[in-house]
């Protein structure tokens, strides 16, 4: 039994941090519910009244956001490379004052799941080139 409490205790960050994400996903996901029942109770009360519709938006009523500039598209690039590019450097930086092999080894791999986010930022950013040269021809 001293084993299994044990374990479970050594687990407990790991379940606490998957509930807190799981709870944060239903929240998420119950707020756009609500939104959208909104949106469609306001439609169908201005249909009663006679009131003209505002016009619709593209995701179907959900958000009001126009979609991303060759601006929007740089800034995000930035910020996901600049984040990739962080983890990346103290990945490798704690790699290179760590002196046992497993913790450097650790230290390394912690590195290489900066790429993923470097990769993205690249790729937003190789997008607002591509797109502003399309627009300027």
């Amino acid at each position: 039994m001293d084993k299994f409490l044990k374990s479970v205790a050594d687990e407990l960050p790991f379940l606490v941090f998957l509930a807190f994400g799981a709870g944060l996903i239903v929240v998420w996901q119950w707020a756009a519910i609500q939104r959208r029942r909104m949106a469609h109770a306001e439609r169908l009360a201005a249909l009663e009244k006679g009131v003209p519709l505002p016009p619709e938006s593209g995701t179907n009523g959900s958000s009001h956001r126009p979609p991303p500039t060759r601006e929007g598209y740089l800034l995000r690039g930035l910020i996901w490379s600049a984040i990739g590019l962080g983890i990346v450097v103290a990945g490798a930086t704690a790699a290179y004052f760590t002196a046992p092999y497993s913790d450097r080894q650790d230290a390394l791999t912690f590195a290489c799941v900066g790429f993923i986010p470097l990769a993205l930022g690249l790729a937003y950013l190789l997008y607002a080139r591509l797109t502003g040269q399309n627009r300027a021809s």
